[in-house]
């Protein structure tokens, strides 16, 4: 257990303050909920393509992305390949059917090609996995914290939660991207304090820790020995994972409520490519600090406690080799990661809440004020799911095992909805249904032990078992909806979205 250097304090705190300004300043341009949710459709793309991966980048990929290294190498980099095929079909497929539209949330998309049960089923799946992540995604962080600073582990969930739930409830998504920037800002320069140490405190620099990591079998991209259910296989990296990160950047409330604050297609289109490439990069520092860590313990007289899991080996380097304020700034940067994640997640529970399941007009000081209390009460549950579920697994498996289970039946959905022929809308309810209880029941451990492990493969057997449900129950449900004939009209206050902003 250790104590914060005052140096360290003033920095952690220093961050803190700024995090809260910006929720002041953009409260200060708030009038209504378009402002509060989607920043008045008027963000620059770049901050939301900055925004998109500072999402996804959780401080369970910061911790554990070193973790991974230091375990298994390079392998975690085939991801970005199921990444890229993702994101190109978000971007020619699933943007300009979302972005096109007067949409609030990703799942307005489906009421107008099915009907309000499927939109709210949807909407309640995706809420129901982002509690569940955010457990996963807080505890992490919070253990880190709790080891550098002295506090219990309850006391550091809660303040995270409390920080983040503040500034978002105060500034709504403006503030979250724009905390989201600083704190990826905070990240890459915590990684790189930690490269600068290593080079500067070990005898032969980075490149004497990385050749020690290569000695030893750390530096190698693919390995054809890994079972396919693990995504540290080829397929299960380009095909497995890539199915899941199409289900998160193409139909995940958290990426698309970004895609609808851009101001065209167009711009939507290019912040989905940024959060890729500049994911890519950020997935590239993590696990090189990962291989400059191992080559460091394996090359100087420093050991590391024979107890020690590898997701903690970065938090110890930051409490015994970082210089004060140094370190300040490493745990800065954890606690950066854990509430880029939460906000984003908060923004987008406030979000569906009011808009699909609420769905009420009212004057725009009332209803900003609703949205303001549903994000504080989505914060507190947030927090205390947090608490609730801190320690059940190790991070980065976990978190995709947790979204598996929902992404599926939801990525079905809108695969379905995007068809020339859309099946009906109760055939589609009844699906969804069906392939998320037998996802549930398969691969969930409900009575023990799991009927199957599929690993990285839990969302395609979600999205398949749903679309094959549908297609059974067609006939018996009802015949299939005809589509709109035509789609809703350009977002209100911004240039028209046709052909040419494609």
């Amino acid at each position: 257990m250790q104590s914060l250097h005052p140096a360290d304090a003033t920095v952690l705190l220093g961050y803190v303050a700024v995090v809260l300004g910006l929720g002041w300043w953009a409260q200060r341009r708030q009038s209504d909920q378009t402002d509060f949710f989607l920043g008045g459709r008027r963000l620059p793309w770049p901050l939301v393509g900055v925004s998109i991966l500072a999402t996804a980048f959780s401080a369970t990929s910061l911790l554990g992305g070193p973790g991974e290294a230091i375990s298994f190498g390079l392998l975690w980099l085939q991801l970005q390949l199921g990444d890229l095929l993702a994101i190109l079909v978000v971007v020619t497929v699933f943007v300009p059917a979302l972005r096109g539209r007067a949409l609030t949330t990703a799942y307005e998309f489906l009421e107008e090609r099915f009907d309000r049960r499927v939109r709210v089923l949807a909407s309640v799946l995706f809420q129901l996995q982002v509690v569940l992540r955010a457990g996963v995604l807080v505890y992490g962080p919070a253990l880190a914290l709790s080891t550098l600073t002295g506090f219990s582990l309850p006391v550091t969930i809660v303040a995270v939660g409390t920080l983040a739930t503040l500034y978002t409830v105060s500034g709504g998504l403006e503030a979250v991207v724009w905390t989201d920037a600083l704190q990826l800002g905070v990240v890459a320069v915590g990684l790189g304090a930690c490269l600068l140490t290593v080079a500067l405190t070990l005898d032969g620099g980075l490149g004497a820790a990385f050749a020690a990591a290569a000695a030893e079998g750390r530096t190698a991209i693919v390995d054809f020995d890994q079972p396919i259910t693990s995504p540290r296989s080829l397929p299960g990296a380009v095909v497995g994972y890539g199915i899941l990160a199409l289900a998160v950047a193409g139909t995940n409330q958290q990426s698309v409520q970004r895609y609808l604050a851009c101001r065209s297609v167009a711009e939507a289109r290019r912040a989905a490519l940024l959060g890729w490439a500049v994911g890519a990069a950020v997935t590239v520092a993590t696990l090189v600090v990962g291989l400059a860590l191992y080559g460091f313990y394996r090359s100087t007289a420093h050991t590391l406690p024979a107890d020690l899991p590898a997701d903690a080996v970065l938090p110890h380097f930051v409490g015994t080799e970082l210089a004060p304020g140094v370190a300040g700034l490493l745990v800065a940067a954890i606690l950066a990661a854990a509430m880029s994640s939460l906000d984003s997640a908060l923004s987008s529970l406030a979000t569906a809440t009011e808009v699909d399941l609420i769905g009420r007009d009212g004057t725009a000081t009332r209803g900003l004020r609703r949205a303001r209390w549903i994000t504080l009460a989505w914060g507190v549950v947030a927090t205390v799911a947090a608490l609730a579920l801190a320690g059940r697994g190790t991070l980065l498996e976990l978190g995709v095992r947790v979204m598996g289970w929902f992404a599926g039946p939801i990525l079905a959905l809108f695969v379905m909805a995007l068809l020339r022929r859309s099946p009906g809308a109760g055939a589609a309810l009844a699906g969804a249904i069906t392939g998320f209880t037998i996802t549930v029941v398969l691969v969930a451990d409900p009575f023990g032990a799991p009927i199957l492990s599929p690993g990285i493969w839990t969302t395609a057997i979600g999205a398949v078992t749903t679309m094959l449900a549908t297609i059974l129950l067609q006939s018996t449900v009802g015949p299939r909806r005809r589509r709109p004939r035509a789609p809703a009209g350009p977002v209100p206050g911004t240039r028209r979205e046709g052909r040419r902003d494609d």
